[in-house]
């Protein structure tokens, strides 16, 4: 899973089965966050983007994976 384009802040990812990946964006320009998991790791997952106040910035509906 991949995010990319979004300036500064914290990406997250969360699964079903409890299991977080958290990385901080660059402070200027768009950055990438790159998350690799197996259908075995999780079900579905789902990416949080904070700005770095901490107020949500997005989020995406789960990505289910098949």
């Amino acid at each position: 899973m991949k995010v990319t384009g979004v300036p500064s802040g914290t990406v997250s990812f969360h699964t079903d089965r409890g299991g977080v990946h958290r990385d901080v964006l660059p402070r200027e320009g768009a950055g990438t966050i790159e998350w690799h998991a197996s259908v075995k790791e999780s079900m579905f997952v789902h990416v949080e983007v904070r700005h770095p106040t901490g107020h949500m910035a997005a989020m995406t509906n789960p990505i289910i994976m098949i």
